[in-house]
């Protein structure tokens, strides 16, 4: 079914240079007419189905008919493999190059040419428009872009938290930013996932986390407009809500809505707020004959848009934490995690305990990140630092039949304790590329 709005769109701006916003972190560019998507989601829903998207993603059967598709990173939700997999020959398929995993695994999974282009290069991707990337500084996942011709320029951001001087460098290319869709909203497990000793301790720990992160992404997506001075500025990639029926839950109500984001640059910055513009899935902007064009279809308050969030996650079927997958090759399982492992190189003196419930029994996987070795035991060693994931049924189930535990860290069907606590980011990166 063709979206109203995105026929509107087309009629105004279809010819020329525009941006609609599909939503979440997807985009579409118009310049001088040819259509370059960004990480639409179509035909998959991230995570096990365990998100899910407020206001819905617009789907369009056109999405199939745009010139070029540029998807920034693995993630689920940016990554949409079954609709990448349907498009024509013709339609270019782009990522950023130097992280050899992602492009192995979209080659391998889409089965069609992938058009790579370098980071940190000026890429003619078709006459006249052109595409500039940097990857992020240093997780090897995240890659945000420009994308541009003379008239109009637009800054992809998905979910790439980049450093001041990585930021400055898309202004170095062009100095003039239209649109820029800048990510800000907390989307993460810790601290909310995480288990502590003490329970008042913790408590208070995981609030104290919750407020500091919370607000260290609102301040670091304005610090980001001011650095790109964009004419107007997209809260970015916050309409993605856990699937539990509680848009009032814990990590809901961590994740500040478009409408939120906007009160904040207000009070808190109120020059730069009025670059901020709240747009939701179906709103565009595009430069027409008499100059740039704005359209938001619906105006909210912060409680109402939470209040409808609330009655469409609760109008959803929940899902049933109890699944009994097939028989597991334990042997064939650890011969392929520690195949994996043995590109790792650095040791880390850490034990991480993956804590499983399977077709009803107990299955303790023990990764010893110092020797690169993975066991089944049924005790874990003590005595030693670990980080110590309790998986559930579900969760359980995905990993053992073949989901990378970066899928299952975005399922949020775990809990997490660590002694000692310590943030270990190079730990974690092998957690997120590795397991």
């Amino acid at each position: 079914m063709m979206n109203p709005q995105l026929t509107s769109f087309y009629e105004r701006f279809g010819a020329g240079d525009g941006l609609f916003y599909p939503g979440h972190a997807s985009a579409l560019v118009v310049l001088g007419g040819k259509k370059i998507l960004f990480d639409p989601i179509v035909l998959s829903q991230p995570y096990d189905n365990a998100w899910v998207f407020y206001p819905p993603q617009v789907v369009d059967p056109r999405w199939y008919e745009v010139d070029a598709v540029v998807v920034s990173h693995i993630h689920q939700d940016h990554y949409d493999v079954p609709f990448l997999s349907k498009l024509k020959p013709e339609v270019k398929l782009i990522i950023v190059g130097d992280r050899p995993g992602f492009e192995a695994d979209i080659t391998e999974k889409v089965g069609r040419e992938v058009m790579v282009v370098p980071p940190e290069t000026v890429n003619q991707i078709f006459p006249g428009v052109k595409l500039y990337a940097i990857n992020h500084e240093s997780n090897g996942i995240d890659s945000s872009a420009i994308v541009y011709n003379d008239r109009f320029c637009v800054y992809h951001g998905n979910d790439n938290y980049l450093q001041p001087e990585s930021m400055r460098k898309f202004t170095q290319i062009n100095p003039h930013i239209d649109v820029a869709c800048v990510p800000y909203a907390y989307i993460h497990w810790y601290p909310f996932l995480m288990e502590y000793d003490d329970d008042v301790e913790g408590k208070t720990h995981k609030e104290r986390e919750r407020a500091r992160l919370v607000n260290h992404y609102l301040d670091d997506f304005l610090n980001n407009v001011e650095i790109l001075n964009p004419d107007v500025a997209i809260p970015f990639g916050a309409n993605l809500l856990i699937d539990d029926g509680n848009m009032r839950s814990d990590i809901n109500m961590a994740v500040q809505t478009p409408v939120e984001l906007t009160d904040y640059a207000h009070k808190a910055r109120p020059e730069t707020a009025k670059r901020v513009q709240p747009m939701l899935a179906g709103d565009y902007y595009g430069i027409g004959p008499n100059g740039p064009e704005l359209t938001i279809a619906q105006t909210y308050e912060a409680e109402s848009y939470r209040d409808d969030a609330q009655a469409f996650l609760a109008s959803r079927p929940q899902k049933s934490a109890s699944v009994d997958g097939p028989a597991v090759d334990m042997p064939q399982f650890l011969q392929k995690l520690n195949a994996r492992l043995e590109d790792c190189a650095a040791p880390i003196d850490n034990i991480v305990r993956m804590d499983m419930d399977y077709r009803g029994s107990k299955v303790r996987v023990e990764i010893d990140c110092l020797t690169y070795t993975a066991s089944v035991v049924d005790h874990f060693t003590e005595g030693r630092p670990f980080h110590h994931f309790k998986l559930d049924k579900v969760a359980s189930s995905d990993w053992l039949n073949g989901d990378s535990f970066l899928e299952i860290l975005g399922t949020r069907r775990f809990t997490l304790k660590r002694v000692p606590d310590l943030y270990m980011p190079d730990l974690l990166r092998l957690v997120n590329t590795v397991f």
